[in-house]
């Protein structure tokens, strides 16, 4: 063979090689709510009908007591639960459930288990306790690389629901909602880099301490990076080098909860707010100090985070604590509500992938639905239970993962259901 034809055949096996692995990365789902923190997969090869022919469950299994989401990445599935008096951080094979490790960690028993999803980076995982334990550990063995207590090391206070903001990765940062805006650690190491101030210890609020439960939400501004962080009083948008805060949107009055991400969009951030009287709002950020452009009473949600596809919000009005779960769609620009529905009445938590809504509800019936302004147009439906009594508590988004959707429930079943095409 000649050299010039060898040289031609390796540069094509590489660049096969490259596509597939770009390919996977693509599917990854590496921590709370994607790639991009934003509940959007841009994964297109799956059959949103594939629920019209029957449930295809792939796998089964139990992953203790919490809400705490999948991350996965290279087909290896992380979570935490709470199981046979442990709290656990699983490491599973995504294809067939099997488990790889664990890594077991005290914590007191909260009433809804582990809260935060890991996130996954490179040859390490890192996850953060309800009580506020943040741990590195490598992806390889689950063996600990370091482990810093907040409460105790750095005077975090602790949530009066505990932890429940998930940590999120910028450049060599480890960002948590902690104390009033935030704080960041060194991810190699765990070193506290930067702070905020510790909530006063006088609020009037019947069950608030000063941290909320949003994961904190990066974005550019000007060159920069900042990043979003809920607290008692408003959302604050920090540099995401110095935690210096840039603006703050106050709430009114001082709130108890935040429990939904912002969505952030070219100049501008959506906000779904947990109380009746409040519903939701859209800020615009140019300039430095937020200008409220609009309210509505709509989709007030209390647990779930809202989608944006095509200048339109897919979000809850209502969650588990109203009991309730009303899917509407919002104009962003305007906040004109499109449409709702009740595909249950059930209170429901969703994402997206290729322009489809994939949506769980409480009782565990799984939906896909079109993510269309005009209505609510459903594709499939089933009941992942099969009719089981026993376990139906979904309060955690649904994940789509190489054409399988993750299902994971509070008393700590894991369901893994084929829409391959």
């Amino acid at each position: 063979m000649k050299p010039r034809s060898l040289i031609f055949i390796i540069v094509i096996c590489l660049l096969v090689v490259s596509a597939v692995i770009a390919k996977a990365e693509d599917h990854d789902w590496p921590r709370w709510r994607g790639p991009n923190g934003d509940g959007i997969s841009m994964e297109t090869d799956w059959n949103p009908e594939a629920l019209t022919d029957g449930l295809k469950i792939v796998w089964k299994t139990d992953v203790g007591w919490g809400i705490s989401n999948v991350a996965i990445k290279d087909n290896y599935l992380y979570t935490m639960g709470y199981h046979d008096r442990e709290n656990i951080v699983y490491c599973l094979n995504a294809e067939t459930g099997e488990e790889v490790w664990r890594y077991s960690y005290e914590s007191r028993m909260s009433p809804y288990g582990p809260q935060p999803t890991p996130i996954v980076e490179d040859k390490y995982v890192y996850a953060l306790s309800t009580e506020g334990v943040l741990m590195c550990l490598k992806v390889k063995n689950g063996r600990r690389r370091w482990v810093k207590d907040l409460v105790n090391e750095y005077d975090v206070v602790k949530p009066y629901y505990l932890f429940a903001g998930s940590p999120v990765i910028e450049g060599d940062l480890l960002i948590v909602t902690a104390n009033t805006s935030g704080i960041a650690l060194n991810k190699k190491t765990g070193e506290k880099v930067w702070g905020s101030d510790i909530p006063p210890d006088n609020l009037s609020l019947p069950y608030g301490t000063g941290p909320h439960y949003a994961t904190p939400v990066v974005y550019d501004y000007e060159g920069k990076r900042h990043v979003i962080i809920s607290s008692y009083i408003g959302l604050h948008a920090v540099d995401v080098e110095t935690g210096k805060v840039f603006w703050l949107y106050e709430w009114e009055p001082l709130r108890e909860v935040q429990t939904t991400d912002p969505l952030v969009f070219d100049k501008y951030v959506f906000i779904t707010q947990y109380d009746e009287k409040y519903g939701s709002v859209l800020l615009e950020i140019d300039g430095g100090e937020p200008k409220v452009l609009w309210e509505s009473l709509n989709m007030e949600s209390n647990t779930s985070s809202p989608v944006m596809i095509d200048g339109y919000v897919y979000g809850i009005d209502g969650g588990p604590n109203d009991k309730r779960g009303l899917l509407q769609c919002l104009d962003v620009k305007t906040g004109e509500l499109m449409w709702e529905e009740e595909p249950t009445g059930e209170p429901i938590s969703l994402m997206a992938a290729d322009g489809k809504l994939i949506i769980l509800d409480e009782e565990g019936t799984l939906f896909i639905a079109e993510a269309a302004p005009s209505s609510y147009k459903e594709i499939s439906s089933c009941d992942i239970r099969e009719g089981e009594e026993e376990g139906r508590m979904f309060w955690t988004p649904p994940v789509l993962y190489r054409g399988k959707i993750y299902c994971r429930g509070m008393s700590g079943s894991l369901i893994c259901v084929d829409v391959s095409k």
